[in-house]
């Protein structure tokens, strides 16, 4: 039985820019579709214009443009949601709980994955933010923004109005996060009480963002899920320099010149894709370092302006497997079988794999050490030093190592942690499993929910939470016994990191 009803009175809410009409349902007011802001193609966003009377907010607004396939999960890893692509795409999506006496909430800003090339606010249906207001009791922002060639093509030798067409896409998030800032209030935020959140490259989004001098007061704290950037381990490919020759390249192809560069306005976006695809992969397409984004912390250093905000660092045991065995083949292999295996992917070194994932993980089956990362871990590992090192005082990591019932069990996968946190569970059919389903669901739901409020993750159905500090990698481990461990995996992530197979992403072409 749904306890939820849908309300005939339909909320409106006074904007700086004008009024807006949503809906509620379940004592939430939700807000579809709100533009923060306009741009022309490789352009600075600048503030959307002033309406008269009431605009309906009740529909998903247009994403990015994708240079990718969309390729659709498993039924039960949940529903990838198709949406309307336009280069008009900054808008936010607001689920803001009801309050009563000015009462202000606190405010998680959700910023989405798909590197810097694609995805989308609503990409996943688990990405819905109903519950975590209606249950976390906060007010809950997702954001769209450009992507790929329109949000991250280094234009600056092609005129002046250029000179920051390489980070247009996180300028977006900037006006986005000022929009929240100075309007969030009427929805019943607090602007003051700010949480950013981003998984994979929109964990990578939330280290731009405290890079950024102009984001700075926008936002009190944030969390970055299976996307920290360091050097060699998720960092973009993409230098400044490389960034100029790809765009060349991309405009040879299209025979634009500095000389008729206003073309560039007119060519279909599928002609820009199709001539990236000819001389480069968009996933190479990237912020790049300038005065206004000096880099990754991990790689410029945390900048000061960022020190004392808390940072909460996360990652996953099975990010991106490399192993491709069904149930049936792992049921019938025995020990000997696995060190074989491991042999043949490892070489020489996997009998000392073996033994190091052994002391760092003594609960798991060796058949897990299979889909063992160190790429999204080490960007975590690196980047919490980092901010250790610089100062702050509150650095918090933990790494989700609980296995769920997909191919005899595999270790949780990229982003399926993010489905417990917004309470969405049931909407990742796999994830709901008898046994601890929910209780994953309750420890991750609750320690985000704890540190949105606070800034603490700390909750009562984990043991103590240590923070990180310089040379003390504390990381909280969620698994079927959670632990909170210090440098329990370096040097198994330092040796697999060394033997691994490389990870190369391979994109499908929209």
């Amino acid at each position: 039985m749904n306890p939820f009803v849908f309300e005939d009175k339909r909320p409106i809410v006074e904007t700086s820019k004008g009024k807006l009409r949503g809906v509620t349902y379940g004592e939430v007011n939700i807000f579809m579709g709100i533009e923060y802001a306009h741009a022309r193609r490789f352009h600075m966003p600048e503030e959307p214009a002033p309406w008269e009377g009431v605009k309906n907010a009740y529909q998903h607004g247009p994403v990015a443009m994708q240079a990718m396939e969309v390729k659709p999960f498993f039924y039960y890893r949940g529903l990838h949601m198709l949406e309307k692509q336009s280069e008009d795409c900054q808008n936010l999506n607001i689920w803001a709980p009801k309050t009563k006496d000015g009462e202000k909430k606190p405010v998680f800003v959700w910023i989405h994955g798909g590197g810097f090339f694609g995805g989308n606010a609503f990409e996943e249906i688990s990405f819905d933010g109903f519950r975590m207001a209606h249950y976390g009791d906060v007010v809950f922002v997702s954001i769209n923004h450009r992507l790929n060639i329109a949000g991250f093509l280094n234009l600056e030798d092609y005129g002046e109005e250029f000179w920051n067409s390489g980070n247009a896409g996180l300028c977006d998030l900037v006006m986005a996060m000022k929009w929240i800032h100075e309007n969030i209030s009427a929805f019943g935020g607090d602007p003051e009480n700010v949480t950013i959140c981003g998984h994979s490259g929109g964990g990578g989004k939330v280290q731009c963002l405290y890079q950024i001098e102009e984001a700075a007061p926008w936002f009190q704290r944030g969390i970055c899920l299976s996307g920290a950037r360091a050097a060699g381990f998720g960092s973009p490919s993409d230098t400044r320099e490389n960034s100029r020759r790809t765009a060349k390249a991309i405009l040879d192809e299209l025979g634009i010149t500095k000389e008729n560069i206003d073309k560039i306005y007119e060519i279909p976006y599928s002609a820009l894709v199709d001539a990236c695809w000819k001389v480069a992969n968009p996933f190479v397409v990237s912020p790049i370092s300038n005065d206004y984004f000096p880099g990754f912390p991990a790689i410029a250093g945390l900048q000061p302006f960022s020190k004392h905000k808390p940072i909460l660092y996360g990652s996953v045991l099975g990010e991106f497997p490399f192993c491709k065995l069904t149930a049936e083949e792992k049921a019938a292999m025995s020990e000997e079988d696995w060190r074989a295996y491991y042999r043949e992917s490892l070489g020489e070194s996997s009998d000392e794999i073996i033994a190091l994932f052994r002391e760092a993980y003594p609960d798991h089956e060796l058949q897990d050490l299979a889909y063992l990362d160190c790429r999204c871990r080490l960007g975590a590992l690196l980047s919490a030093r980092e901010h250790a090192a610089a100062g702050c005082e509150d650095v918090y990591m933990f790494l989700a190592a609980y296995t769920v019932p997909e191919d005899g069990r595999v270790p949780i996968w990229h982003g399926g942690e993010v489905a417990f946190i917004f309470m969405n569970e049931d909407k990742v059919l796999v994830l709901n499993d008898a046994e601890n389903g929910q209780k994953y669901a309750d420890i991750l739901s609750g320690m985000v929910l704890n540190y949105v409020r606070t800034g603490d993750p700390s909750i009562s159905l984990l043991p103590k939470w240590e923070k990180v500090r310089p040379g003390k990698d504390w990381t909280m481990i969620i698994d079927r016994t959670c632990r909170c461990a210090e440098g329990h995996d370096a040097e198994l992530m330092k040796r697999y990191a060394e033997v691994a197979p490389k990870f190369v992403l391979k994109l499908p072409k929209a």
